[in-house]
């Protein structure tokens, strides 16, 4: 009477293996199992046997078969979408979504993560926080930031939010928020699009509010497994409001950016960014953006956050300063990392 289920499990079990990825090693070892991604040379693959993912270095890896669709990064830059698996040892075919193949090396591979068909499985997420309390003068310091991404093999957008708030007594209370959101079109050979929206509200600079659209174009000068760094220039229109008596000002200005981001340095990753805006409706005046942010991973998908940011504008309101700063410090926590 116990056969049946026992047959049906089996055969279950069967189908279930069939379906997962699979990977050969040099000594022709094999494991089967959902392979997450594959960054600095370092492939994560997750078992039905196991609770914790394996990390296996990809230059031991001489065949594989992944299922899914993947999103891969070739050198010199290329990015392919499709399915990718082995047609002979270290040689694999992309089979990309209108059924065109193109054969590579397998060592022509740098880094690909699986895309899932369920939308939501297609956003990440970071939200972390700080918090300074002394008594001296009742000083307490709150400090927020909390970023939102989506990619497929074409888009990439991204909202991130950044919030303080200081108060002590006998002084007026320190704020400054900064919400953006980006769009980008990945292009060929490098090149991408994007459009970006910002708002900002900085206390030290009597800025009530500044809202931002961007428009532009850039270049990922490098972009391997582990690091990449981009070009990019455009325009942007301000709207700007202000605390004091200072006039409200709409202005039209160049974007002259850059941005180096370095990952999976074992557990380190770092993201820096840099703005010019020589503006091109207001005589001799020129903001610029710096921003710095370096994490630690723990376990878990919890992280601890140090960040740098500096703002300046030679034409500031009546009563603001020219610059300003803020160094902070958070613990966070990421998901579908």
């Amino acid at each position: 009477m116990y056969k049946l289920p026992a047959l049906f499990l089996f055969f279950a079990s069967l189908l279930a293996f069939g379906q997962k990825d699979t990977l050969v090693f040099r000594n022709k070892d094999m494991a089967v199992g959902e392979v997450k991604e594959l960054k600095a040379g370092i492939l994560t693959l997750k078992t039905m046997y196991s609770d914790k993912d394996f990390k296996i270095e990809f230059n031991k890896v001489d065949e594989l078969i992944i299922q899914r669709k993947a999103l891969i990064l070739l050198t010199r830059g290329r990015r392919r979408y499709g399915n990718i698996r082995t047609y002979e040892p270290k040689k694999v075919r992309i089979t990309n979504t209108n059924g065109e193949v193109e054969e590579f090396r397998l060592n022509e591979v740098v880094a690909l993560q699986e895309i899932t068909d369920k939308f939501w499985g297609r956003f990440k997420g970071n939200i972390d926080a700080g918090l300074n309390i002394a008594k001296a003068n009742s000083n307490t310091q709150l400090t927020i930031s909390a970023e939102l991404s989506y990619n497929d093999h074409k888009w990439i957008s991204s909202a991130t939010m950044e919030l303080l708030n200081s108060t002590q007594t006998n002084t007026e209370a320190i704020k400054r928020n900064n919400v953006q959101l980006d769009l980008i079109r990945v292009m060929v050979n490098k090149w991408y699009l994007f459009g970006g929206l910002a708002y900002l509200t900085n206390s030290e600079q009597a800025l009530k509010h500044r809202y931002t659209g961007s428009l532009g174009i850039g270049n990922l000068l490098i972009n391997t497994s582990k690091l990449n760094f981009g070009l990019l220039g455009g325009l942007t229109y301000n709207t700007e409001s202000f605390t004091d008596n200072s006039p409200q000002r709409n202005s039209i200005e160049l974007l002259l950016g850059s941005s180096f981001n370095m990952f999976d340095f074992k557990d380190f990753s770092l993201k820096t960014n840099i703005s010019f805006y020589p503006s091109l409706s207001e005589r001799g005046r020129i903001r610029s953006d710096f921003n710095f942010n370096l994490k630690y991973d723990l376990p878990l998908d919890f992280y601890i956050k140090l960040g740098f940011n500096f703002n300046y504008d030679n034409q500031s309101a009546t009563t603001g300063s020219d610059f300003d700063y803020v160094f902070n410090s958070g613990f966070g926590w990421k998901f579908n990392k």
